[in-house]
């Protein structure tokens, strides 16, 4: 049973290929401004608009976080907020500029590579274990259980594929120590068999096993 549109949060997934990759092409810091060599992206810096060559940032989605030399920064929908730096992305020359704003200050120059550090993904009542690697298997499975039980599902399906069994035990203690899950069980067969397994979400957090 899935949620209204409007209860529905975000999942970060982090390390993606390290060929979506770009770099600064044109830095104009201040509105005019004159092209810049580097600036220095922090709360309270002018307004900057970051050219980008190698990367279409008119694509991405917002909230994804793009690394560019020493500096985090989030594309954003709305203004940055009170303080925050007014920051524009953007790809191709003519593409449309994205609002971003800074997660972690720092300076970035013409020439720096611009990576993508994480990007959302649309919680939905099925997660798939495929895209994330294995050590950061426990973490996602948590903070997935806790916006999934959030956002009103009542029950999701983790799929963790069938190989050895690594993953699946990984899952499983995750989710025989949490406090948001019910019951879990293998799927059945047209739901992806033992290489998925489906949780029942509790309708309250429920004391941990002691």
């Amino acid at each position: 049973m899935a949620p209204s549109a409007s209860a529905r949060g975000t999942l970060s997934e982090a390390a993606l290929d390290g060929a979506l990759r770009g770099r600064v092409a044109t830095l104009l810091v201040g509105s005019p401004g004159e092209p810049a060599e580097s600036a220095w992206l922090a709360g309270t810096a002018p307004p900057t608009l970051v050219g980008v060559s190698g990367l279409a940032a008119d694509d991405l989605r917002d909230g994804t976080r793009l690394r560019i030399g020493s500096a985090s920064l989030e594309l954003i929908a709305g203004d940055p907020g009170p303080g925050a730096v007014a920051l524009l992305i953007q790809g191709a020359p003519g593409g449309r500029p994205r609002r971003a704003a800074v997660v972690a200050p720092g300076t970035i120059r013409i020439g720096e590579p611009v990576t993508i550090d994480a990007v959302p993904l649309p919680l939905e009542d099925s997660l798939d274990l495929h895209s994330f690697r294995s050590e950061e298997t426990a973490d996602v499975v948590r903070e997935y259980l806790g916006l999934a039980r959030a956002a009103g599902f009542r029950e999701v399906r983790i799929v963790h594929g069938r190989g050895r069994g690594v993953q699946r035990e990984t899952v499983r203690r995750v989710l025989g120590g949490s406090a948001e899950v019910a019951g879990f069980a293998d799927a059945p067969p047209e739901r992806g068999g033992w290489g998925a397994t489906v949780v029942r979400l509790a309708d309250r957090p429920r004391p941990p096993p002691t």
